[in-house]
């Protein structure tokens, strides 16, 4: 299997405060980017098990953990003993691990150093594919408090850039983040309580119904006014009304469904295999910028670490169509497709675990493809901003032991 290099650097900035748990009497310092011990009246707690957690980091393709750094700062006495110290845990989110020197056992009271951690990370399970930092931030001296700055994970990969870009991530996120409602008008051919749109009333159109939106009696209440929906059994396709229809009613059904998300190349579609979709066409490398410098994760003991040199950083512009074979559809879907974009999303690659800017470029713009007079189309611009692409490799690391400094006799420093 073919793998590359990653760090997961889980940086304590003010960016991050709603992800991080900050334990009591921990204080994240917003302009500094750093936690410590909350002073009160400049007297740090001395208390033994107090602790920040980072987020829960999930990059689905993680293979293996395999080195782990703390920045952090601490203080000396002046005989060079230490007045402040560290602890580490791992955890998945759900449970906490510590190592005991022979195995990663659920234990939320102990705690490693950061060296046994190191040393051991790369055999933390990754069947979850999660992973979580606790850190303990210990004083003996109410005077003085550890300062933390990041923690860095190194770990292995088998992430595809432009698969995880586009298939992993992007066509999840507008088939979760886009819900039109459509309309499904019913007529009854006997008393009933229920509509059955599996094997009495099966959908002319093909939605993905994810949820009932209402249920109206249109003959009595044309107006729409009062909502007759009680419940839906997703499996047997069967909604509940609140009372009772006669036979011969209209029942106007409203759906919430999920649209079809499908990528093309082709700037004409002649067959299109079921509607309402949203097509991705049309994707070009907008700009593209190499990042400065590297990241190194390194283990103090040994001095020696990994380098993971910075990414290519991408703008890429996709064109997406939306297809209905409903004028109403067509208008319904492209609202919550400009709703969407207007909301300034956030895309999470899932193989990075990290961020990514949408940005709306063009307005909707109504048009029907060639040789498709019954299908209702519009189209729009959008970018995805500053893509990762680690693409230049990694290489070993050694950390500064010692820095001289050299001068003339006498020279005063």
């Amino acid at each position: 299997m073919r793998t590359i290099k990653l760090i997961k650097n889980f940086e304590f900035q003010e960016k991050n405060r709603e992800r991080i748990t900050l334990g009591p009497n921990v204080r994240l310092v917003a302009n500094e980017h750093k936690v410590q011990l909350k002073d009160t009246n400049g007297v740090y707690p001395i208390d033994p098990d107090l602790y920040v957690k980072t987020w829960v980091a999930n990059p689905i393709n993680v293979k293996q953990w395999l080195l782990f750094e703390s920045v952090i700062a601490h203080w000396y006495d002046d005989d060079g003993s230490p007045i402040t110290s560290d602890g580490y845990r791992l955890g998945d989110g759900t449970d906490e691990y510590w190592w005991d020197g022979g195995d990663w056992v659920i234990n939320n009271t102990s705690w490693n150093t950061e060296q046994e951690i190191c040393d051991n990370i790369n055999t933390f399970p990754v069947s979850s594919l999660k992973l979580q930092v606790i850190v303990n931030l210990v004083t003996t001296d109410s005077e003085y408090t550890p300062v933390l700055y990041s923690v860095k994970v190194l770990y292995s990969s088998s992430i595809e850039f432009k698969e995880d870009l586009i298939y992993r991530s992007l066509i999840p996120a507008l088939k979760e983040g886009i819900r039109p409602i459509a309309d499904y008008p019913v007529k009854l051919s006997a008393d009933s309580d229920t509509i059955d749109l599996k094997n009495d009333f099966p959908l002319r159109t093909p939605y993905n119904v994810v949820e009932i939106d209402s249920v109206f009696d249109n003959n009595s209440d044309p107006n729409h006014l009062l909502d007759l929906y009680s419940s839906y059994d997703y499996n047997a396709q069967v909604i509940t009304m609140t009372t009772t229809l006669s036979a011969g009613t209209v029942v106007w059904i409203k759906l919430i469904y999920e649209p079809e998300v499908a990528i093309t190349t082709k700037r004409t579609y002649n067959e299109i295999g079921k509607v309402p979709v949203l097509v991705i066409s049309d994707y070009n490398n907008i700009s593209s910028k190499e990042g400065q410098g590297s990241e190194t994760v390194m283990n103090k003991a040994t001095g020696v670490g990994t380098k993971v040199h910075a990414p290519l950083m991408l703008d890429i512009e996709f064109v997406l169509r939306c297809l209905t074979d409903k004028a109403r559809d067509q208008v319904r879907l492209t609202d919550m497709v400009k709703s969407y974009f207007r909301r300034n999303p956030v895309l999470w690659s899932k193989g990075l675990d990290e961020p990514y800017r949408l940005w709306l470029i063009d307005e909707i713009d109504h048009q029907n493809p060639l040789g498709e007079s019954e299908i209702d189309s519009a189209r729009l611009r959008f970018r995805i901003a500053n893509a990762l692409f680690y693409n230049r490799g990694d290489e070993v690391a050694y950390a500064v032991k010692r820095f001289v400094v050299q001068g003339p006799p006498n020279l005063i420093v």
